[in-house]
């Protein structure tokens, strides 16, 4: 069980009792609360069901009986406090806390490498990787699994091309696998090339509208108008959206399709500027971009 797979500590509790009964047959909710010095057999479940909530007094308790270490039994103890927390800036404050615990497991792409971004297929491929068995044997099957479906010839030139730039490697069993599981684009990465990337796959999510009913996808819009401030407090919001989206993502088990998440927020007109009233008085008011 990996502690640092989980945002949420009554999931990682749940997987946790799930995992243990599949490897003890005689593991039970008696059976842990004895070891974690509590006399309640129905605390476990509670917890799991949001009936009840972990106290400080009780975190040390579980962190010795779940068998953490020290490192992992901080990051319980901040697990339990996000999960806790009620407003996004809180969230943030603990989920920093958490990250600077996490082992380095994410690749950062090297400027080597960039050459990923240059086609939609190939960041995709790879991702379906992880739900097809591929081998030099039944490539089709992968050129055909991606919608839009790509070439036999293009499937073959993304097998290589992905094996050139070490992102994936024939395994012991005969078939392909990533070598990372995340990665990202990292410093070295020219934008340009990110950005070309990403234009491909909005172009691809504007294609979904024609593409998918809506119980396969979700696109919406909304039009606002907002101060400086309420900008940048939905910018935090996204970005806590994001990493919420990596936790179910992390945590997530028997993939069977790969999938896209845009999202997409600008400004649609130039900012107006409160100028002093002498200056207003003057020349009106201006306006940049």
């Amino acid at each position: 069980m990996n502690v640092y797979a989980y945002y949420n500590y009554r999931k990682y509790l749940q997987d946790y009792y799930d995992y243990r009964k599949s490897v003890q047959r005689y593991f039970s909710y008696r059976s842990f609360a004895k070891k974690a010095g509590y006399s309640s057999s129905g605390l476990y479940l509670d917890l799991i069901r949001g009936r009840k909530s972990l106290t400080q007094q009780m975190i040390p308790k579980f962190i010795e009986a779940l068998g953490l270490n020290e490192r992992e039994g901080r990051y319980f103890t901040l697990m339990v406090d996000f999960t806790h927390a009620t407003t996004a800036s809180s969230k943030q404050q603990i989920f920093d806390q958490m990250s600077a615990l996490l082992p380095r497991t994410i690749k950062n792409l090297t400027k080597n490498q960039q050459e990923y971004y240059s086609k939609w297929y190939y960041v995709v491929a790879r991702e379906a990787l992880a739900v097809l068995k591929i081998n030099d044997k039944n490539i089709q099957e992968l050129a055909l699994f991606l919608n839009p479906k790509i070439t036999l010839p293009q499937a073959k030139q993304t097998i290589q091309l992905l094996l050139n730039l070490g992102l994936i490697e024939l395994g012991e069993d005969g078939f392909y696998h990533s070598v990372n599981k995340a990665i990202t684009n990292g410093s070295e990465i020219a934008p340009l090339f990110v950005h070309q990337f990403q234009k491909q796959m909005i172009d691809l999510g504007k294609d979904a509208l024609d593409h998918y009913s809506t119980e396969r996808r979700n696109v919406s819009c909304m039009t606002m108008s907002v101060s400086a401030q309420g900008l940048e407090r939905i910018i935090s919001k996204i970005d806590l959206f994001r990493k919420e989206i990596v936790d179910i993502v992390r945590s997530d088990e028997g993939e069977s399709m790969v999938c896209e998440l845009n999202i997409q927020f600008f400004p649609l007109s130039k900012e107006k500027m409160n100028l002093p009233p002498e200056t207003d008085a003057e020349g009106g008011e201006d306006e940049v971009c």
